[in-house]
């Protein structure tokens, strides 16, 4: 709390002090209003005829002005004209934060449509798979789970609030990579569903969703896609000021809150950023009463520090997770009084990046990370059950070359990795290590009006398991995999607001180490897990056709896709019983498999102030050996939401629409459907120095009794009631 409350002592001294330096200049930020990026080539004109100025790449602008009151018009192609009155006097330097809103420009013939992006794949990226400004302030929620759940093909795993994760397209675990600023997060939290993810998205730029080649950059095993979340942990501009955020969060349903602050600093030519939350809950409750052993207690630090330059930079973060949480107790596949968790995870980072002139090679990218997690489970008595500790190193090079006349439009990615995995308590796995090596290539390419990305992937892994006295011989077996991956994906212009593509992809996941030498039970989970050292890389293959809709006022988005297993590697019930601890035992194994699903997105604004949206998914899984629906699989799902913009306020509401779920494997039972409504408004306040925004939601609002087929815990309780959420953040420069 010391750490907390000296950031937020910073940040406010900061934010209430005008910089002066003696001239009658005015110095001041244009902010695209929805994703918050700052905007270059802004025209802004005095409506006296005094000669104005455009913003540079970093959206500031500084004009010169006399004393009295000044109108300024700020004006780029694609977006609305705004006006700001501006009082000079004395040797004031105001600084003014200005946000414009994207607007569609129609002509006779021509349809413009105001987007940031470069290519149509970026515009089909944009509409389905990203998160940010407003709309990811909205949505934010607990955990990135719960932040992310009404995104299109998104559904959350869960034992409890606090180990949510996402699942996209029926596929969890390590097949949904968690990125930050492009890093993978590493943590356990693929690895079961009592575990936590380690991340705290309060202060996030940005959420995206990679799918299709692009996913190859980062890892084979992602079959879902990656989810990564921007942060700007070490700056890659200099800064010209202080500038930051500080807010607050609560909900009645936990009775929990939040408290945050981040703050970048010019420091000489470096860039400083720091940030810092906490967040403390209680039991959740729900319709039918309180789930206990449910509280959370988490800290987090961050520290990034840059030398950034006009042909890149080079810096390093130091980033730390600490939280402790409980699983909830009392049901089938549960420990029976419940079990609490403690986490600690540290992260250093270094990266840097070089821009080079020259006609070929474009720019260079490196990034080394180690991290440090340690993980106990703890019973009811205060003794340890289960115990997890590795140190993980991980390195990154990114060569990006320009080819065929285009800019960065090929990238070759080589990567190492060194993890080494030790478990104690009543875990018996035996302590391994795991090596890893891959290289990548990406490559983007116009053939006859057609648009491609391309990539492919190899990665090469061995594991080295070292048995202990209590572990079992038999499975002290090293194992080497050498997997191949590849994607390609054309996007056709079929008309001018109609494009259409498909992709085909060949994926190979590597097994994990537990899936690999688990042997023994699992406190949390309630589990006796059995790993299967004869296990295979998960090998699948992958079509997807897709459309996107684009003209003013309608943006519409559908895609289906197949995805078939030879191997799909999962953790079995196998309706057995192990006599010496009483649990459930768990087996992993590979099964032919196939997922079909369907997706789809309408964006509909139908005047300058009403918009509306609405999401649909649905994903079928069969395991093809035995004839079986695959378990754990999301019901079909719609989400609809409705959003008025008033100069002096936004409301809005949510509607979801879930399907029951009746494809179920042997040993799940089926849930029912059900309809959840929430409501909101937001209200933005401006000044010269801040915005503050802040946003009041009630989730659940009818309170209704309704239950996720992917938690593990609905045998017992529903999800959460109604709850009223509040958010509040103000930023500064």
């Amino acid at each position: 709390m010391k750490f907390t409350t000296s950031i937020l002592i910073v940040v406010f001294c900061f934010s209430a002090i005008s910089a002066s330096d003696g001239t009658r200049l005015i110095e001041g930020y244009v902010f695209d209003h929805k994703t918050q990026r700052t905007i270059g080539n802004v025209d802004i004109k005095l409506d006296d005829g005094a000669v104005g100025t455009t913003t540079d790449e970093r959206g500031r602008f500084v004009l010169r002005l006399s004393e009295g009151v000044h109108r300024l018009s700020f004006f780029r192609v694609g977006y609305g004209l705004v006006s700001r009155e501006v009082r000079v006097s004395g040797a004031k330097l105001p600084i003014l934060y200005v946000e414009i809103i994207a607007r569609e420009i129609v002509m006779d013939t021509i349809d413009v449509v105001a987007k940031s992006v470069e290519t149509r794949f970026e515009a089909l990226h944009e509409a389905t798979g990203v998160l940010s400004g407003d709309e990811l302030q909205k949505k934010y929620s607990l955990t990135l789970a719960e932040t992310m759940k009404n995104e299109i093909g998104v559904a959350i795993r869960s034992m409890g609030p606090a180990p949510a994760r996402p699942v996209i397209r029926g596929l969890s675990g390590d097949r949904v990579q968690i990125n930050i600023d492009g890093i993978e997060s590493h943590d356990l939290s693929a690895t079961s569903a009592d575990h936590a993810v380690t991340l705290e998205p309060f202060n996030a730029e940005r959420l995206e969703i990679i799918r299709g080649p692009r996913t190859l950059l980062h890892t084979a095993s992602a079959i879902g896609g990656v989810i990564n979340v921007v942060k700007q942990k070490i700056p890659e501009d200099h800064p010209q000021r202080v500038f930051g955020s500080v807010g607050a969060y609560g909900e009645t349903a936990n009775r929990g809150y939040l408290s945050a602050a981040g703050i970048t600093v010019p420091v000489g030519p470096l860039a400083l950023y720091a940030e810092t939350t906490y967040r403390n809950t209680r039991d959740v409750q729900t319709p039918i009463g309180r789930l206990a052993n449910t509280p959370i207690d988490t800290r987090t630090h961050l520290l990034g520090l840059s030398y950034p330059t006009d042909r890149g930079y080079i810096g390093a973060s130091f980033d730390q997770f600490d939280t402790q949480y409980g699983i909830p107790g009392g049901f089938i596949g549960g420990h029976p009084n419940g079990v609490d968790l403690d986490i600690d995870r540290r992260v250093f980072d270094g990266k840097a990046a070089f821009h080079f002139d020259r006609e070929v090679l474009s720019s260079v990218e490196v990034d080394l990370t180690r991290t440090f997690y340690h993980h106990f489970e703890y019973e009811s008595s205060g003794s340890i059950g289960s115990e997890f500790l590795f140190h993980d190193y991980r390195g990154d090079l990114k060569l990006f070359m320009n080819t065929q006349g285009q800019t960065r439009n090929t990238v070759l990615a080589l990567g190492f990795g060194h993890h080494n995995l030790k478990l104690g308590g009543f875990v018996f796995t035996p302590p391994t290590r795991e090596q890893c090596a891959s290289l990548g290539l990406y490559h983007e390419f116009i053939y006859r009006d057609i648009e491609f990305q391309a990539s492919a992937r190899y990665t090469y892994t061995d594991f080295d398991p070292r048995p202990s006295t209590r572990s079992i011989a038999a499975l002290g077996v090293d194992r080497t995999f050498h997997a191949w991956s590849a994607a390609i994906s054309p996007l056709v212009t079929i008309t001018d607001r109609l494009t259409g593509g498909f992709n085909f992809s060949r994926s190979q996941r590597v097994p994990r180490i537990e899936e690999l030498y688990n042997h023994g039970p699992h406190l949390a989970a309630y589990t006796f897990e059995v790993g299967n050292i004869d296990l295979e890389a998960e090998t699948s293959l992958g079509f997807e056709v897709f459309f996107h809709y684009l003209q003013p006022g309608i943006d519409f988005v559908l895609s289906g896709y197949w995805n078939e297993f030879d191997t799909y590697i999962a953790p079995r019930n196998t309706g057995e019983i192990n006599f010496a601890q009483l649990l459930p035992i768990y087996a992993s194994d590979g099964v032919a498999a196939r997922f079909l699903g369907l997706e789809m997105h309408l964006g509909w604004r139908l005047n300058t102030r009403l918009n509306l949206e609405l999401n649909g998914s649905y994903v079928r899984g069969e395991n093809r050996d035995e004839d079986l629906p695959l378990p754990e699989m999301p019901p079909l799902k719609f989400v609809g939401s409705t959003t008025y913009q008033h100069p002096y306020l936004t409301v809005g509401g949510t509607a979801e629409f879930v399907a029951g779920q009746e494809r179920v494997d042997i040993f799940e039972e089926p849930t029912d459907g059900y309809a959840v409504f929430g409501i909101y408004a937001q209200r933005d306040i401006n000044t010269d120095h801040t915005r503050h925004s802040i946003i009041i939601s009630v989730d659940n609002l009818l309170d209704t009794e309704y239950r996720n087929h992917l938690s593990r815990i609905r045998s017992v309780m529903p999800e959460t009631g109604r709850s009223i959420k509040v958010h509040y953040k103000m930023f500064f420069f």
